[in-house]
């Protein structure tokens, strides 16, 4: 799914000040400079700068410029959402990176959790999203993929991958929509180990539920975020 030009410019400038490549107090370029180093508009330009803002990694003032502020976002990774389209662009750009596979039967919790019966067959991956190689954890995640599916965890690679347009290519069909809940839970001892927060620490579970046009639910995805490392935004618009 395409990004928007200013979503690509801001990855760009992000992976500049993360990596070192400019320092903290240095400044950016300023909005005229960005329009001419990348063809595009002064709006266009302004929401970059505006998305390094909103991450903690800059600072802005008026007839001053932009000045990096952080070379690590503030751990509130903000994921803006408007549409399905949106939400496809975040599976996108923050991959899954797998770290165990298996085969399972619907246990009581699990049947609870995907609205299916009691041992049915799914396939589990559980590993971690990280928007780059060397930024931290976005968060911890299990993928349920249907039966139907079998055989599909095997093409995943391990190392990141878009798992959507695998099981639209795989069967043939479209995801034709998304359930979504969000809920607070504290984090377990393994989550939060992981997500570098302390034991017990007040957690925002995603659970997302992919469904083709016959309302099959062929992927469930269980995503366990650091409260204080999230933030999700809805832009809702009135018809």
């Amino acid at each position: 799914m395409k990004q928007h030009r200013y979503e690509q410019i801001a990855r760009e400038l992000s992976a500049r000040i993360t990596s070192g490549k400019v320092a903290v107090g240095e400044a950016l370029p300023t909005e005229a400079a960005l329009c001419e180093r990348y063809a595009v508009s002064r709006y266009t330009a302004r929401e970059a700068l505006r998305l390094l803002r909103e991450a903690g990694l800059i600072t802005r003032r008026r007839r001053a410029g932009s000045t990096v502020a952080a070379a690590q976002t503030r751990g509130a990774f903000s994921l803006p959402v408007g549409s399905s389209d949106e939400l496809f662009r975040y599976a996108s750009g923050v991959r899954m990176v797998i770290e165990r596979r298996e085969p399972l039967r619907a246990d009581a919790r699990l049947a609870a959790l995907l609205g299916c019966r009691r041992g049915q067959a799914w396939t589990a991956l559980h590993g971690i999203r990280r928007s780059g190689p060397r930024a931290r954890p976005a968060c911890v995640i299990s993928v349920y993929l249907h039966a139907a599916l079998s055989g599909l965890e095997r093409r995943i690679p391990a190392g990141g991958a878009v798992i959507y347009p695998m099981i639209e290519a795989a069967l043939g069909v479209r995801i034709a929509w998304i359930r979504q809940r969000i809920e607070a839970a504290p984090l377990s001892a393994d989550d939060a180990a992981r997500l570098g927060v302390p034991a017990g620490s007040c957690g925002l579970r995603v659970l997302r539920y992919y469904h083709d046009a016959n309302e099959r639910l062929l992927q469930c995805s269980d995503s366990r975020h650091a409260g204080a490392q999230f933030a999700y935004e809805m832009r809702l618009r009135r018809d």
